[in-house]
């Protein structure tokens, strides 16, 4: 009795090994060619984004100029847009997307809260360059739409894969790591 108990649990731990290996080999390809379709979406953005956040540079000088330069959000724009210049000088083939899109979301909120001190202010409010610049800046937005809708909709599907039931728990430990989604206004 002992030694078919032991015979039927080294066939239990085989057969186990065996289909663990087994949904390792079948969804690693899956997993890569998801993540590869987020990388593919986010490179076309990189451009546009770079030439959005110069003009979001050019807020933060106005701003700065303007008398908000001691403000924490002027601080905290400068580092991140420092952040994002560092990140954008690598070439398409080396750059970091997930850190890329991290900033960019980052960037994106600075900028939101930045827009929300000039209108309570009345004495940024006056500074018509300031207002162009911001502008500007906005206006940015529309045009970007499409590709951040691409890119967002690839980062869904690869969330869609690495998230399932089967997916999850080899995701994880093999660096299928989540992505963000790109988040702009309008």
């Amino acid at each position: 009795m002992a030694r078919r108990v032991r015979r039927l649990a080294v066939v239990v731990v085989l057969v186990l090994v065996a289909g663990a290996v087994a949904l390792v080999l079948t969804t690693r390809p899956q997993l890569d060619d998801r993540r590869d379709d987020v990388d593919r979406a986010w490179t076309p953005l990189r451009a546009p984004l770079a030439g959005r956040y110069d003009l979001l540079a050019t807020v933060n000088g106005e701003a700065t100029t303007a008398g908000a330069g001691d403000r924490s959000v002027t601080r905290e724009l400068g580092l991140a847009l420092a952040r994002w210049d560092r990140l954008r000088r690598a070439p398409d083939s080396d750059a970091d997307d997930d850190a890329e899109a991290t900033t960019a979301n980052q960037l994106e909120g600075l900028a939101a809260r930045l827009q929300a001190v000039v209108l309570s202010s009345d004495r940024l409010r006056g500074v018509d360059t300031l207002n162009q610049a911001i502008a500007n800046f906005q206006g940015t937005a529309p045009l970007l739409a499409p590709a951040i809708k691409t890119y967002n909709d690839a980062v869904q599907d690869y969330e869609d894969t690495r998230t399932s039931f089967v997916r999850r728990p080899i995701a994880d430990p093999l660096g299928y790591d989540s992505r963000p989604q790109l988040l702009l206004p309008g």
